[in-house]
């Protein structure tokens, strides 16, 4: 928990840290008086001028500020030229602007070095998209896809792995109401498809890849070291019940209640038998006997990482637009939105990942999440939300069709309302988050 609060502040710093600056330099940079420029929100807890700018830091650690003059309407003055209400509408929109634009560059920034520093896989990703599983009634079966499918197609486009599976539906998402599967079944070709709906939002699918037995690795001073099991060893059956998915080692072990086991494994052609006692997990009702999966981990070169990390941004802004359209039409549920506390959760993940090495691409993946943040926050915030900086940028439309400024009463009215919404939508997605962290 302590880790997980640690590190979000740190992100949330960060990010808005660079937000806030790209409106303090662009207001400078049209002359525009900065009063102060704040992490957090009031109570303040330290500040130091430095020239005519006041740099606090606040207790509430979850925002920050750039107070400018003029922003204001108590403190309006068009006949002072470093007065905000003094510049042009394209001035004004300028300043808006750069803080959601320095969010999205920072994006841009950081993405590619995701891919530079290599992304750690599964290595059945790369493998055939064949399924091991169905649930019964989730979408997937109820779309009729079963234990055994392979998926070779998606659209008009041939799907030959886990990975292209999933990139290809979440694009085929972006622009239709279903997504068409091409499956073989037993040498025979099915057509399937599933709404897009189920896409965008954070329910399972409900289908399991087929993931073979095989060792990946070994955890040292675990009772599997202590077996004999080495990487790459293949499970054909624990105590005489054959194996053929990986979920199945799991639940034989479990079966046993740390009883001693028999594993049948294959290694380099030659079949031998291992035995081991699974250890018990502190916490938790289950045994463990410390294997895991292949992984494997793609790295690229600087031109590359940038094509792919441009590419990536750009799917994942895609995604983000359909999934507020289907919000906003009642065709998606705000169980799916992400607020503080799950947000929270996954930079505390990754960051354990990166000091505790359980992921040989912890840095990568505490990058990525902080790219993806950065992303949604510039997007958001250019939203024609009042009290947002889109909201601000629609108002100043507003004034530029009508020819003046529009009056002090409308624009009070309009942050009022602006901030009871984002207010309830906090509240919402908190309430969510903490629902579904409970009921984990």
């Amino acid at each position: 928990m302590l880790i997980s609060i640690v590190s979000f502040l740190f992100v949330l710093a960060i990010l808005v840290f660079v937000h806030e600056g790209g409106h303090f330099l662009a207001a400078r940079h049209v002359g525009v008086r900065v009063l102060q420029f704040s992490l957090g929100l009031p109570p303040r807890a330290f500040g130091r001028r430095f020239g005519e700018t006041e740099f606090l830091l606040c207790w509430i650690p979850v925002g920050g500020y750039v107070k400018l003059e003029g922003q204001n309407i108590d403190d309006e003055d068009p006949s002072d030229p470093r007065n905000y209400a003094s510049k042009t509408v394209l001035q004004r929109l300028y300043i808006l602007a750069a803080g959601p634009v320095f969010n999205l560059a920072l994006a841009l920034l950081i993405m590619p070095l995701v891919f530079m520093l290599g992304v750690e896989r599964p290595a059945y990703r790369t493998g055939p998209a064949m399924t091991g599983e169905v649930t019964a009634d989730t979408p997937a079966a109820k779309a009729g896809f079963a234990a055994g499918d392979r998926i070779v197609g998606v659209g008009e486009t041939e799907t030959f792995t886990w990975t292209a599976v999933d990139r290809a539906a979440a694009e085929q998402s972006i622009y239709g109401e279903v997504v068409r599967f091409s499956v073989e079944r037993g040498g025979t070709p099915l057509y399937l498809q599933l709404p897009s709906r189920h896409f965008n939002d954070s329910k399972p699918l409900g289908w399991r890849p087929l993931i073979p037995p095989v060792v990946g690795t070994v955890s040292p001073d675990s009772p599997a070291e202590a077996a004999g099991f080495q990487p790459g060893d293949r499970i054909l059956s624990i105590d005489g019940q054959a194996l053929t998915r990986w979920e199945e080692i799991s639940e034989a072990i479990q079966r046993g209640q740390g009883a001693e086991s028999a594993f049948e494994v294959e290694r380099e052609g030659a079949r031998m038998l291992l035995t081991g006692t699974p250890a018990h997990i502190t916490g938790a009702d289950r045994w463990r006997i410390g294997i895991s999966y292949p992984f494997i981990k793609e790295q690229y070169g600087p031109v590359e990482a940038t094509v792919l990390g441009s590419q990536r941004l750009l799917d994942l802004t895609a995604t983000t637009f359909v999934f507020l359209g289907r919000l906003v039409t009642f065709q998606a549920s705000f169980d799916a939105l992400g607020g503080p506390v799950k947000i929270g959760q996954f930079i505390g993940q990754a960051t354990r990942q990166v000091f505790d090495g359980t992921s040989r691409s912890g840095l990568a993946n505490f990058l990525f999440l902080m790219a993806f943040i950065s992303l949604q926050l510039g997007i958001f915030n250019l939203l024609p939300i009042p009290a947002l900086d889109g909201g601000h940028i629609f108002l100043l439309g507003l004034e530029k069709l009508k020819g003046k400024p529009l009056s002090a009463r409308l624009r009070e009215r309009t942050q009022m309302i602006g901030f009871s919404l984002l207010l309830m939508l906090l509240v919402v997605v908190t309430y969510n988050d903490i629902l579904q962290l409970v009921t984990q």
